[in-house]
C-alpha cells in the first residue's frame, strides 16, 4: 500500500513539474525578450515587481503562451502539429547568453525546496478528490474542443452564447488535453495557487521589503481564519476550485497586480521592465475574465501618477505599453469577429455590421448574466426599487435561499476575520503612515472596485480578489514588529495555511484511492467531426454537451459555412 502511494505520488509530481517547467521556461523567454525591448540588453534582474523572478516566470509563461495561441488560432486549429512546433520554438530565447544575478548555488536553497517540492507536493493532493465544475460540462470543455478542431469562426457566439465569453484560459487549456484524465487542466489552476504561496513564502522568509513581508504574514493568518466561522468558515480567501473555472486565477492575479501596482507609488524611480510586466498582467486579468476589468482603474491611476511626478516621460511610458497594446488589439479583434462586440456581453460595445449578428441577442445575454450575478445594475435601472431592496434580496432571497445564506456567511466571516487581522496588526506591528497620494490611490481603488462589483456582480467568487487585496495592503501600514517573531512559529503557520488548502476529503482520497479523480470525457464523446456538414444534436445529459462538437443547447437551427479562409456560423 505504501509503495503504491509513493509510486502514484512520484508520477503525479513528475507530471506537474514537467508541466510547470515548460511555462517556467516560456516565462523566462518572455522576460528575456522584454528585457531586450526595454533596455537593449539580455539581462534578467533578480526581482521583477518586487517578486523573485523565478517565482514569476510561470505566470509570465501563461501570458506569453496564451497570447501566442490567440494569434495562431486566427489561422490554424490549436490541436494541430504546427501549434506544438511553434510552442517549442518560443522557448528558444532561453538559449541566448543571458546575464543573470543568480548563480548555481542559489538553486540549492531552502526557498527552492519549498517553491518546487513542498508547495506543489501539498497542492497535488487535491488531484485525488477534484472534479469538473458544472460549467466545464456546460460549455468550457466544448469551447476548448472547438478551438482544437477549427481556426477562428466568425459568429462563434451563435453556436452557443457562452462561447462569446471565451477566455484566454480556454486557449491555454486547449493544448493541455495530454492525459486521458485531463489532469493537466487541474494543474493549470494549481499553478496560480503555487505562484501565490511561493510569493508569500519569499516575502515572509527572504524579502527585506517590509511592505510585502508584513502583508504576507497577515495574509497567512487570514487564510487560517478561513477555516472558522459561520457555515463552515469561508471568508473570501482563495480555495482549490473545481476544474473548468477561472475565478481563483483571476482573484490571485488581481490581488498580486494591485499590491505590486500600489508599490510603484512608493518607488523613487520606475523600472521599464516592471511597467512592461505590469501592463501584461493587467491585460491578462481581463483576458481571463472580463469581471476583473476594474484593475484597469488602478493601472490608469498609476500611469497618470508616473507622468505627473515626472518619473518617466510620456513618450517613453507609452512605448513600454506597446506589447500589451498589440496583444490587446489582437484580443479585441478576435472578440469582435466572434461576437460582433468588442467586449462581450456589453451591448454598448457591439457593432452590428455582420450579416450573422442577431439583433437584440447581446442585450438578452447581458440581462441574464446581470441577473445570475445578483447585479445591482438591474435594480438601479428601476425607479421603484432601492438599494435596500436589492440588499435585502441579495442576502435574503426566497428564490435563491441557499446562495443568499452562503453569501451572508462569507461576508460576515470576512468582516470578523478582518477585525481579527487588524487587531493582530496593531498588537504586533508598529504603525506606518503613507503619503496622501498613496492613500488616495488605494482608497479610491477599493471604493471603485466595490462599487463596480455591486453594480455588476457581488457574488463571493467575483469578490475574492478585492477581499484578499484589502488584507495584503495592510502591509503598507506596518513597520517593523514590536516583538521578535519566532521563525519556527512562522514556518508552522505557513505550513498550516498551505496544508488546509486541500480539504480533508482530498487527504482521505489521496491515501485510500491512490489515483486521479478526474474521468476521461473523451471516451464516449465526439472529439472531431466535419464542421462544414455538421448535424446538430441536443445534449443527452440535461444541458451539458461535454466535448461533443455536434451538440447544441440552443433553440433554432444554425449553419456553418466556409467563406474564403474562415468558417461563419449563422442562425437560420
Amino acid at each position: 500500500m505504501m509503495i503504491d502511494l509513493i509510486l502514484f505520488s512520484g508520477e503525479l509530481y513528475l507530471q506537474y513539474i514537467v508541466f510547470y517547467l515548460y511555462f517556467y521556461l516560456a516565462g523566462r523567454a518572455l522576460v528575456i525578450l522584454l528585457s531586450r525591448f526595454s533596455s537593449k540588453s539580455y539581462f534578467i534582474p533578480d526581482t521583477i515587481l518586487e517578486i523573485k523572478s523565478n517565482i514569476l516566470y510561470p505566470i509570465l509563461g501563461l501570458i506569453f503562451v496564451g497570447n501566442i495561441l490567440v494569434l495562431l488560432h486566427y489561422f490554424i486549429p490549436l490541436g494541430s502539429l504546427a501549434v506544438k512546433v511553434i510552442l517549442i520554438i518560443i522557448l528558444m530565447p532561453n538559449l541566448l547568453h543571458v546575464k543573470n544575478k543568480s548563480d548555481i548555488k542559489s538553486y540549492l536553497s531552502v526557498n527552492n525546496f519549498f517553491y518546487f517540492l513542498v508547495i506543489p507536493g501539498v497542492l497535488l493532493i487535491s488531484s485525488s478528490d477534484i472534479n469538473f465544475h458544472y460549467d466545464a460540462a456546460y460549455y468550457h470543455l466544448n469551447n476548448q474542443n472547438w478551438l482544437r478542431e477549427s481556426n477562428l469562426i466568425f459568429g462563434f457566439v451563435n453556436i452557443f452564447w457562452p462561447f462569446g465569453m471565451s477566455s484566454i484560459y480556454e486557449y491555454i487549456s486547449s493544448i493541455l488535453w495530454l492525459e486521458e484524465t485531463m489532469i493537466y487542466l487541474h494543474f493549470l489552476s494549481l499553478m496560480f495557487i503555487h505562484f501565490l504561496y511561493s510569493f508569500l513564502f519569499f516575502n515572509i522568509f527572504s524579502s527585506k521589503n517590509l511592505v510585502f513581508k508584513n502583508g504576507s504574514l497577515l495574509f497567512i493568518i487570514f487564510s487560517i481564519l478561513d477555516n472558522f466561522g459561520f457555515s463552515g468558515g469561508r471568508n473570501g480567501f482563495i480555495y482549490i476550485q473545481e476544474v473548468g473555472k477561472q475565478d481563483i486565477a483571476v482573484a490571485i492575479l488581481l490581488s498580486m497586480g494591485a499590491v505590486t501596482s500600489l508599490y510603484q507609488f512608493k518607488k523613487k524611480s520606475i523600472d521599464p521592465l516592471d511597467i512592461l510586466t505590469l501592463s501584461l498582467i493587467t491585460l491578462f486579468i481581463v483576458q481571463i475574465k472580463v469581471s476583473g476589468v476594474y484593475i484597469f482603474y488602478l493601472y490608469t491611476i498609476l500611469l497618470i501618477y508616473i507622468i505627473y511626478r515626472k518619473k518617466m516621460e510620456m513618450k517613453q511610458l507609452l512605448f513600454y505599453q506597446i506589447p500589451a497594446i498589440l496583444f490587446g488589439i489582437i484580443w479585441l479583434i478576435r472578440t469582435y469577429l466572434m461576437t460582433g462586440c468588442l467586449i462581450f456581453p456589453v451591448s454598448l460595445t457591439c457593432i452590428n455590421n455582420f450579416q450573422w449578428y442577431v439583433l437584440g441577442s447581446t442585450e438578452k445575454i447581458e440581462a441574464y448574466t446581470s441577473e445570475t450575478s445578483f447585479a445591482y445594475l438591474d435594480y438601479f435601472k428601476s425607479p421603484d426599487l432601492t438599494f435596500i431592496d436589492w440588499f435585502n434580496n441579495f442576502f435574503n432571497s426566497e428564490n435563491y435561499s441557499v446562495f443568499s445564506e452562503y453569501y451572508k456567511s462569507v461576508y460576515s466571516n470576512f468582516l470578523i476575520s478582518l477585525i481579527i487581522v487588524l487587531v493582530i496588526k496593531f498588537v504586533i506591528f508598529n504603525n506606518k503612515k503613507n503619503s496622501n497620494n498613496f492613500n488616495l490611490a488605494l482608497t479610491s481603488y477599493i471604493i471603485f472596485s466595490l462599487l463596480y462589483l455591486i453594480l455588476y456582480g457581488p457574488i463571493p467568487r467575483y469578490t475574492i480578489g478585492i477581499l484578499c487585496t484589502i488584507i495584503l495592503v495592510l502591509g503598507f501600514y506596518s513597520k517593523e514588529p514590536k516583538y521578535k517573531i519566532n521563525k519556527p512559529v512562522v514556518y508552522l503557520f505557513f505550513l498550516i495555511s498551505l496544508g488546509l488548502l486541500p480539504r480533508l476529503n482530498s487527504y482521505n482520497s489521496f491515501i485510500d484511492n491512490k489515483n486521479i479523480a478526474l474521468f476521461n470525457p473523451q471516451v464516449e464523446n465526439n472529439i472531431s467531426i466535419d464542421i462544414s456538414s455538421i448535424q446538430w444534436e441536443q445534449p443527452i445529459e440535461a444541458d451539458r454537451c461535454w466535448i461533443n462538437l455536434n451538440c447544441r443547447f440552443e433553440e433554432g437551427s444554425i449553419s456553418i459555412t466556409k467563406e474564403n479562409f474562415f468558417y461563419v456560423a449563422t442562425k437560420d
